[in-house]
Parts: structure tokens; C-alpha cells; sequence
């Protein structure tokens, strides 16, 4: 006889009733190491396939990028190349779109990453880390061979390799210095950054021999600069600096070793159409009224164009106090001046004069072949041809549905209007010529 002893009495036990009770509790305990098996299998399947996805995901965005480098444009603070187009999203999260697949990636290297902001309390402690996509900056971010090279809003230039981890602070920007968002570019292993200040500026040391600087009152002249930072070594140029009123540097473009841009600035204080001045001591110019206006103020407004060398560090002159000149438009091989709203002017890089094209240019798109502008008279779209001015193609395109920027290839960027408002997109170069506005892509805009 078996005795087993329970809480609340005793269980008498034959012994083939304690055999059998032994055999239950084994089959119970082989029940039971299958259960736990199965849950291991599961959980190891589950987290393989997890892991799978996030490997899927880091190879997709390597195999994306492969080993280009990017194409300098000032296109929506995007990186732009043939294959791929890097940006941030209106909620400030990098990605990456495969112009290939026509897929949106996340720029996250993370396993299992969900992709989230970081959350905070209302105090400002973190709750929780968030995506890194997150962590990179609001300018644009480059990618060439193995570094990713980015512009915090402390004024840091950072390195990093492409997954943007390993960081390393290259150089500081001076934190007066405003710049915006489209003006942050990468060549020749060189960040270069356009800025803009009307503020009186006043330089301290501290008590460790650092550079400090006290903000005064706004001047009525504008300082505009264009800063090279090597990041090889971190050493910050000045390659341009220009006071005048309203000065800003407004557009750039890269050719192979060359920086070309263009200085717009105003030699009387700005007077608003409605002949509104902005200080005491400004006036209306003489003869100036609200029906003349245009006509009027377009006679004070100036645009010089530079070409720096990034090889030499030399600066050079193209043109210099072009008068009533609407739109500049940089090509593969010249530029292009608008003048009087009538007619363009193409120029040898050396200045020159070259060719006079019968249309008003505005908006210019950043292309390799030939030169592709946006007409002035009826919105058209018109590659032409710089040696001979010959028109090779036009297309019309609905008002108010994409705003070109760029042709690298067979890729078309630029502004989309989408469903969800504008935002930075893609169509193929075929459509676009063949007007086929349906078939434009706008990249992720959340």
C-alpha cells in the first residue's frame, strides 16, 4: 500500500493504482516538455522572421544606395541620384526612395526598430528612445562611399559612417549665422553652407579662449556668406562674403571641381509693392508709385555670379552687377539670364555671351543634358538644346500638380501635389515628357 498524504487527510494508494498514478504524472510531464518545446520553436520562429524582416529592411536600403555618390541640388533638402532620393519627411523622420522599385524605405539600420519618436514626459525626461531616422538633422544628408555627413541645429558637422553610427563632430558653425533649410550642400569632400545675418554681431572670448558672440540690433544691409568646411580636417573657409541690402545667396550648382552660384541683392532698402518702407530712415525712391512699381524697384535689384574652384580654393567673377535679371538657370555646360522678362541670354561659364533664346525662363531644373527650364509665358516645360537654342521638347503640365527641380537620368524630382497637399516626389522622365502627371510618385509625407 502506497500513502500519500494531501493537505486535508490522507489517499490510500493500492499498487497498481501508484503504478498508474506514475505513468499519468510522466505522460503529464512528456505533455508538458512538448508544450514548452513548442512555444521555444514558436518563439525562436518568430523572432528569426522578426529578425528576417529587419535584415530585409537593412539590406534593401544598402543594396539602394549601393556605391554612388549624390547629385548637389537644392531640391527639398534631398540627396538625389539616378537610384535613389534621401529626405526627411514632413514629421522630420530620413528616408530613403528606391526610384527603381518605387518603394519608401526608412533610413534604419536597427533590428526590430518600430520606428517611433522617442517619448518624453511632460518635463522633458525620456521615456522611451525613439527610431534613429529621427537622430540625423532637418538639413540635408549625404551619403558618399562609406560616411554619412550631416548639419545638426547646434551648428555641429558631423561624420559618421553610412549607418550613422560612430559619430565624430568634424567642425561647429558659428550659432549667429542663419541658414536655411535648402542651403546646406556636399562636393568634394567639403560641406558648404550659405548663410545670412542683419543682426549687429559682437565677438567675446570666454574664460577658456572661445569664441562667443552677443546678438544686437538688425542693420538695415543683409551679411551673406558662402562657408566651405574641409571634413577631412574640420577647417572652416569663408569662400564668399557680401553686405548689401536684402543680400542672399540664392541658388547654387555643381559642376565636377566647381561651385557655381548666384549673389541677389538690392542697392536702396527694400520697398515693399504697397510702398511700404521698413525703417525711419528709409524712402520711397524718387518717382516710384504703386503703377510703376516693378518697373521701378526691378531697376534696383542686382545679381553677381561666382564660380569657385574646389581644387585651388580659387574664387572667380563670372558676371557682376547684372541689372533686372528675374531668373538664373545653371546647365551642363552654360548658364542662363533672363532678361526683361522677354528673352534668356546664355553664357560660356567664362562669361561670355553665347546664345539669345526668344522666351522668358523662371523656374530652372538641375539636369545633366541639355538645358531644361520652366517658360515664363504659359507655364511650359522646354529642354532646349545650349548650342543651337533649339527646342527638343516641351510639355504643358496642369497648373498647380508638380513643380520640377531635377533630372538625374531617367529620374524627375521635384514638388508633387498629392493627396495629402504638396510634397517632395518622383516621375519617370518618360512621363513627364509625355505629360503623364497621373503616374507621379510623392514620396512618403507623414
Amino acid at each position: 500500500m502506497v500513502v500519500r498524504r494531501k493537505k486535508y487527510g490522507l489517499v490510500l494508494f493500492s499498487g497498481e493504482m501508484a503504478k498508474g498514478a506514475i505513468m499519468n504524472r510522466k505522460r503529464i510531464q512528456a505533455v508538458f516538455l512538448l508544450v514548452i518545446l513548442s512555444a521555444f520553436l514558436c518563439f525562436s520562429s518568430c523572432r528569426k522572421k522578426k529578425n528576417t524582416e529587419a535584415d530585409r529592411h537593412r539590406n534593401d536600403i544598402s543594396e539602394v544606395i549601393g556605391t554612388e555618390s549624390v547629385v548637389n541640388t537644392y531640391t527639398a533638402a534631398a540627396s538625389l541620384t539616378e537610384k535613389y532620393a534621401l529626405y526627411h519627411s514632413n514629421n522630420g523622420q530620413l528616408r530613403i526612395f528606391d526610384a527603381n522599385s518605387k518603394t519608401d524605405i526608412v533610413f534604419c539600420f536597427n533590428p526590430g526598430c518600430e520606428h517611433e519618436k522617442e517619448k518624453r514626459t511632460i518635463t522633458g525626461e525620456l521615456l522611451k528612445e525613439g527610431c534613429p531616422s529621427y537622430n540625423y538633422s532637418s538639413w540635408a544628408v549625404f551619403l558618399d562611399g562609406d560616411s554619412c555627413v550631416f548639419l545638426r541645429d547646434n551648428g555641429e558637422v558631423i561624420r559618421s559612417d553610412r549607418q550613422g553610427e560612430n559619430r565624430r563632430v568634424i567642425a561647429t558653425i558659428p550659432s549667429y549665422l542663419s541658414i536655411g533649410t535648402n542651403d546646406v550642400f556636399y562636393a568634394g569632400n567639403s560641406m558648404f553652407i550659405y548663410t545670412a545675418n542683419h543682426y549687429e554681431i559682437t565677438e567675446m572670448k570666454d574664460s577658456n579662449g572661445n569664441s562667443q558672440w552677443a546678438i544686437g540690433d538688425t542693420k538695415d544691409t543683409q551679411d551673406c556668406r558662402l562657408i566651405r568646411v574641409d571634413l577631412t580636417d574640420g577647417k572652416i573657409t569663408e569662400v564668399f562674403q557680401k553686405e548689401a541690402y536684402n543680400a542672399i545667396i540664392w541658388k547654387h550648382d555643381v559642376r565636377g571641381e566647381h561651385v557655381y552660384f548666384e549673389c541677389f541683392y538690392l542697392d536702396i532698402p527694400y520697398v515693399g509693392p504697397n510702398l511700404e518702407t521698413y525703417g525711419p530712415s528709409h524712402s520711397i525712391p524718387e518717382g516710384m508709385t504703386v503703377e510703376n512699381y516693378w518697373e521701378e524697384m526691378s531697376k534696383h535689384r542686382f545679381v553677381d555670379i561666382y564660380d569657385y574652384y574646389i581644387a585651388t580654393g580659387e574664387l572667380r567673377t563670372i558676371l557682376s552687377g547684372q541689372n533686372n535679371k528675374d531668373a538664373v538657370v545653371f546647365g551642363r555646360d552654360f548658364f542662363a539670364l533672363t532678361e526683361d522678362n522677354k528673352s534668356t541670354m546664355l553664357y560660356h561659364y567664362d562669361g561670355q555671351p553665347y546664345l539669345q533664346l526668344d522666351c522668358a525662363v523662371t523656374v530652372d531644373v538641375r539636369t545633366d543634358e541639355h538645358l531644361v527650364c520652366h517658360g515664363q509665358e504659359n507655364g511650359e516645360y522646354l529642354m532646349i538644346n545650349e548650342e543651337n537654342g533649339e527646342i527638343l521638347k516641351r510639355v504643358q503640365m496642369p497648373e498647380n500638380t508638380i513643380n520640377l527641380e531635377a533630372i538625374i537620368g531617367d529620374s524627375c524630382y521635384g514638388l508633387v501635389n498629392g493627396p495629402d497637399g504638396w510634397g517632395a516626389g518622383y516621375i519617370s522622365a518618360e512621363d513627364f515628357w509625355n505629360g503623364k502627371i497621373e503616374n507621379a510618385i510623392p514620396f512618403n509625407v507623414q
